[in-house]
């Protein structure tokens, strides 16, 4: 079951928490702050209002700022992969959402013209679904109250529109859909658009939304839909005209609105053929499937649809091109299927479900025998298929912890010892398997997972297993710990400019929640997030976050602060370097900062805006108020679940 929450629909600030955020970002990472400053912008004054009118809303610049630059960084695709993203300067978020509420029609107007999308814009949200497991541990949110604010409602919004067709592809091969095409076809041949956003040409737009011709030959007409979401995108990615910001959900609908018209014009030059008769095809983002009575007729979709993006500058990556007959079953299908089926059975042999919702715990006689049953079996599929376990380990970390969510829905007053040693030996099994499966194939998208798990667990224990919530927390510490120790000793993406260890950060982040009593060893973060590397934004903040005001880590917190003020010494590109803006507001609100950096990095920037620089006591007053609001990230008392819940509702597709 799933619980329908309404959206105050004309709120357009929301848009600066739906679309313009790339989804792998730190857990302690959003937009909220950002949304809260540009809220109470009428009430605002003195240097608060200063700050919010240069870096966010564009206003008192002694110069045009005409685009700004991304803070762009790396995670890791795969074990062999990696994906850039970019993170838009506040400037560039502003306006994007300024586009939105001036051009909401017309994007779903263009969003609407392909009937081969299966993922789509339809109508400006004015409600959103979330998980009734999220609602099931509620009780486990350290703010009760926030659910019933405006946070509920407007911050946990998954996007500005609703959305047709599917969220996750995955979802497309477990629908009636596929399974109607299977009957109608005996072919399936897919076609993947190669390195789609990195060549996407921003011009193109004005291609898709009008011929080609008659946008070059009225090049100088402006306030054009097209040349508005141009210049739009372009101001957030250095005026770049060749490839468009990874990360932004308002760039998927860039990409969305192009690729409408290249399925039409597809469809279009296939004149000879039905749509839908002789073949059909599906598009989810950039990857087409192409159904047809046979291959001749694949084969021709196939390069007709491949001819029409070369007229857009895209090109297809043949080398990722298949076809296959019925049944539509590829390797990985068949990986995940099997794979489920052998851990529902591996979970049932401990886990009863007495009521819909929740779990309970069997006896278990042998956990060491049962955990290795059960991974003897995944590394058999796996080596019987030959494929890696970054196949299937994100799939099922996400099946266990949906499972952990039903386990720890149990209101356990006056819990009797027998019942809490069954507990504990669940827990147990869970946790091995969980570290096990993100040891094998750690992913950012898995961090949330396992993180939301971890959090669970130990909160869970807390409240209802007081015999065993030490034991469960020193489990979880050392398991935790030993998993970082050994990435201590591995190469982290040695030589990759921006590259930035979220999937483990992530984890740090997470066990952070375990207490003061299990803080990490001061060489343990600093080999694995500082070391002789360039501090990164994302890095720098989580640290922070993770080290606090404690004695132990004063040398970590000096190197700390020693890279930020080096990075903020020079402040004359602030309002065009994403990096450096986040790096400033965040610090800002930093309890651990000390004031003195603080009144000098102000100073900068009014110099910067040319601005008679506020005196001592403007700077003492907000100074003495700043730490209680923040912008990206919460340093007071953040809720982690609150934080996961929120990025399992934006799951990136």
């Amino acid at each position: 079951m799933k619980k329908k929450n309404r959206i105050k629909r004309g709120d357009y600030n929301r848009v600066l928490i739906t679309e313009t955020l790339p989804f792998e970002t730190p857990i302690i990472f959003s937009n909220d702050g950002l949304y809260n400053h540009v809220a109470s912008i009428g009430t605002a004054s003195g240097i608060q209002k200063t700050i919010v009118d240069a870096l966010v809303l564009g206003e008192g610049h002694p110069k045009t700022v005409n685009s700004t630059n991304p803070y762009l960084y790396k995670v890791r695709k795969n074990s062999k992969e990696f994906r850039r993203l970019a993170l838009l300067h506040p400037l560039s978020q502003w306006r994007l959402k300024c586009f939105y509420q001036k051009y909401e029609q017309l994007i779903l107007h263009y969003c609407a013209q392909s009937p081969a999308s299966i993922r789509s814009p339809r109508k400006v949200a004015g409600s959103f679904y979330s998980k009734s497991s999220w609602e099931n541990i509620n009780q486990y949110k350290k703010d009760a109250i926030t659910l019933a604010s405006l946070d509920r409602y407007v911050k946990h919004t998954p996007s500005f529109f609703s959305y047709f067709g599917y969220d996750r592809l995955y979802k497309f091969f477990n629908s009636r859909d596929y399974f109607s095409l299977e009957k109608q076809f005996s072919v399936l041949t897919t076609l993947d658009v190669s390195k789609c956003f990195d060549s996407i040409y921003t011009h193109s737009l004005s291609w898709s939304v009008k011929d080609k011709e008659f946008t070059k030959a009225n090049i100088s007409v402006s306030s054009t839909f097209a040349q508005d979401f141009d210049q739009t995108i372009r101001h957030g990615n250095h005026s770049e005209t060749n490839g468009i910001p990874i990360g932004p959900e308002a760039s998927r609908i860039f990409a969305e609105i192009l690729f409408q018209e290249i399925d039409r014009r597809a469809i279009a030059k296939l004149s000879n053929m039905k749509f839908g008769n002789d073949y059909v095809f599906r598009r989810y983002v950039d990857d087409v499937f192409i159904f047809a009575t046979s291959e001749y007729v694949a084969q021709h979709v196939y390069e007709i649809y491949a001819d029409v993006l070369i007229s857009f500058n895209l090109h297809a990556n043949t080398a990722k091109s298949s076809t296959i007959q019925r049944p539509f079953l590829t390797t990985k299908s068949r990986l995940i299927f099997e794979a489920g089926i052998k851990t529902n059975d591996f979970l049932s042999k401990f886990l009863d479900e007495p009521a819909s919702g929740t779990l309970t715990p069997k006896r278990v006689f042998s956990k060491w025998k049962l955990t290795k049953s059960y991974i003897d079996s995944i590394k058999a599929l796996c080596s019987a298929n030959s494929a890696s376990y970054d196949e299937v380990a994100s799939f099922l970390m996400s099946v266990v912890a949906e499972r952990i969510k039903k386990l720890v829905n149990r209101d356990l007053a006056n819990c009797e010892v027998d019942v809490q040693d069954d507990y504990l030996a669940a827990i147990d099994v869970l946790v091995d398997v969980l570290f096990f499966l993100y040891s094998v194939a750690p992913s950012v998208g898995a961090s949330y997972k396992f993180s939301t798990s971890l959090i669970l667990i130990f909160r869970f224990s807390e409240k209802h297993l007081p015999l065993h919530a030490k034991t469960i927390s020193h489990q979880l510490y050392t398991l935790a710990s030993t998993l970082l120790l050994e990435q201590c000793e591995k190469p982290h993406a040695e030589g990759v400019d921006g590259f930035v260890n979220l999937e483990y950060l992530n984890i740090v982040l997470a066990i952070r929640e375990l207490g003061d009593h299990h803080l990490l060893p001061s060489r343990v973060l600093d080999e694995l997030f500082i070391g002789k590397r360039r501090l990164s934004y994302f890095t720098i903040v989580s640290c922070l976050f993770y080290i606090r005001d404690e004695d132990q880590y004063k040398a970590i917190r000096k190197k700390i602060l020693r890279s930020a003020t080096s990075r903020l010494g020079d402040m004359s590109d602030i309002l065009m370097n994403s990096e450096k803006a986040y790096l400033l507001l965040d610090l800002l609100s930093c309890p651990f900062v000390p004031n003195t950096n603080k009144s000098l990095w102000l100073k900068s920037i009014y110099s910067v805006l040319q601005k008679t620089q506020p005196s001592n006591a403007d700077i003492n007053a907000f100074l003495a108020v700043v730490c209680d609001g923040h912008w990206q990230v919460d340093w007071q008392d953040v809720d982690l679940l609150n934080s996961l819940e929120k990025k399992e509702l934006k799951q990136a597709y």
